[in-house]
């Protein structure tokens, strides 16, 4: 894992990338709007990462990403974040980041610093 707000050539490069057994996910902050599949199935001449572009059949697509592939910006990103808190707000449930789960990812992120400075491994306990 690594983390930097200060890497230079980099102006917004956070990524996600997921193993598993049926293949693999890659996202990029950079390209906000693509997300990157490998599947595991896929016949070996074609095994690779294919783009899927964002657009009207995906989450928000109706009012976001009207045209498969058009990007939407931070602003808009904000925008549905700030929809989706008040929808919870109003509808009187929690919404889907809660101070328990932002907890649990401070523990991770501290266990990970505490990993880096010693050189060993760090276990997370709940």
């Amino acid at each position: 894992m690594e983390a930097t707000r200060n890497a230079w050539g980099r102006n917004n490069f956070i990524t996600v990338e997921l193993h598993g057994t049926l293949g693999s996910l890659y996202f990029n902050y950079e390209r906000l709007n693509e997300l990157q599949v490998c599947l595991a199935g896929d016949p070996d001449d074609r095994r690779g990462f294919k783009t899927i572009y964002t657009g009207p059949a995906h989450f928000h697509g109706e009012v976001t990403w009207n045209i498969p592939g058009m990007n939407i910006g931070y602003g808009e990103l904000k925008s549905i974040e700030s929809y989706e808190f008040i929808k919870a707000v109003v509808e009187g449930r929690q919404p889907s980041t809660s101070f328990a789960e932002g907890y649990r990812v401070e523990r991770v992120c501290d266990a990970v610093k505490r990993s880096a400075e010693t050189g060993r491994w760090v276990t997370v306990n709940d």
